[in-house]
């Protein structure tokens, strides 16, 4: 199998060779303390997790089916997809801290719009879409420009690092806390204690520490656009952007689909509640250690083949939670699928800094992040469908398997990274 074709060169020296975090310690803490709180309270961990397991109770209280209910994880990730490439360009022209308070102030009063949602569906799936919408705007991939303009040495690992232990603890604790939540406090109370915690916990500490650099440049600054990367509509012209688009895209999203639904997925195949939010806790601690791992591999690498073993782990781990009917199963299935989505998290923003640099990386990143979020709408919508005409979720799961398996394929051949080079 030849490789793919070879991206333009890209100079790394958009910055100083040095990290500029290095000279101002209580900064880096501080970036990197508020950019992992950010990916904690983004939307998968404060809406995905809960949703997916309190979709039973929703159904029962409203009186829907499970695919009706699930229906609003298509609507939530449709407007994220949807939203991603305008909110791209919005951080790319007005900046990245500017945009993502706005967001999470947008993220927190569209969850306590939810808690009050009508029993209508159409109703149920607009404020999921507008929550989709304004979780856009303070999502992992404005964090990731963030990071990328602050760092050049260890990248992949400070983004693996950042996402491996926000969306991870996000992972490992909001399944059992979105459970405990919605028993107590029922399903509306429990989103409008997340909305406030965003406001009155999240938003402040996100004020004082996500800074932009003092050297962000106007992304049609000349000099800039030389030294950063390439444009937007060269990269949209480019077979290797959209390869990836597919493979890594695509593939991530349906991913992070099976694990907003492996709480459902397990208790329908007769695992118990408290072994299959454990299942879905040790799934995210897989993804916490892995990321940074990933990161650091990326950063070691001429090219990316050397993570494709990641998805081999992720085919194995999905077709163990297909067929899981022990507590043993589904947690070695749970944490083999882990493994996979620990390396996605990582691997796209990396790929994309890499290949195409930093130009217009927000934009750029848009496009590629609505891609994981149709993958993400489509797998809950996908899984449930199936499940009701099959009375199983393993032919779900398999399609996932195949899209993941194209994934590794794709890492086999795609092409080496440019290093540093001469300004």
């Amino acid at each position: 199998m030849s490789s793919l074709p070879q991206p333009p060169i890209r100079a790394r020296g958009s910055r100083t060779d040095q990290d500029p975090l290095l000279a101002q310690p209580s900064t880096r803490a501080g970036l990197l303390f508020g950019a992992t709180l950010g990916n904690f309270l983004g939307v998968t961990s404060m809406v995905a997790i809960p949703l997916g397991v309190m979709l039973v109770p929703i159904a029962e209280d409203l009186g829907w089916s499970r695919t009706t209910v699930a229906g609003a994880f298509t609507a939530l990730s449709l407007s994220q997809a949807v939203a991603y490439p305008v909110a791209g360009r919005i951080a790319d022209r007005f900046g990245t801290r500017r945009t993502l308070l706005t967001g999470f102030l947008t993220l927190s009063l569209a969850l306590l719009l939810v808690s009050v949602s009508p029993a209508s569906p159409i109703a149920f799936y607009a404020l999921f879409a507008f929550t989709g919408f304004a979780g856009v705007l303070a999502s992992t991939m404005v964090l990731a420009k963030l990071l990328a303009q602050w760092f050049d040495q260890r990248l992949g690992f400070w983004l693996g690092l950042v996402g491996g232990v926000g969306n991870g603890l996000g992972g490992m604790v909001m399944p059992g806390l979105a459970a405990l939540m919605a028993a107590t406090l029922g399903w509306r109370y429990s989103f409008a204690a997340i909305g406030l915690t965003i406001l009155v916990v999240g938003l402040p500490l996100f004020y004082a520490t996500l800074r932009a650099p003092e050297q962000e440049a106007a992304a049609d600054d000349p000099a800039s656009a030389r030294i950063a990367g390439r444009s937007f509509a060269e990269v949209m012209r480019s077979p290797l952007y959209w390869v990836i688009f597919i493979a890594v895209a695509l593939g991530g999203g349906a991913l992070t689909g099976v694990f907003a639904n492996t709480v459902t997925i397990l208790e329908t195949q007769g695992i118990a509640t408290g072994a299959a939010t454990l299942a879905v806790s040790l799934f995210a601690m897989v993804c916490v250690i892995n990321e940074p791992l990933v990161g650091h591999l990326l950063d070691r690498a001429s090219r990316p083949r050397r993570v494709a073993a990641f998805y081999i782990a992720a085919i194995a781990g999905l077709l163990l939670l297909a067929h899981a009917h022990t507590p043993a199963m589904a947690i070695a299935g749970a944490m083999l699928t882990g493994m996979g989505l620990g390396a996605e998290f990582s691997v796209l923003p990396y790929l994309l800094t890499r290949y195409f640099g930093l130009r217009e990386m927000g934009a750029i990143s848009g496009v590629a992040y609505a891609g994981a979020l149709i993958g993400n709408g489509l797998s809950p919508l996908l899984l449930n469908g199936l499940f009701e005409y099959t009375g199983s979720y393993a032919l779900g799961l398999y399609l996932v398997a195949a899209l993941v398996a194209f994934a590794f394929a794709v890492f086999l051949v795609l092409p080496a990274f440019v290093e540093d080079l001469a300004e």
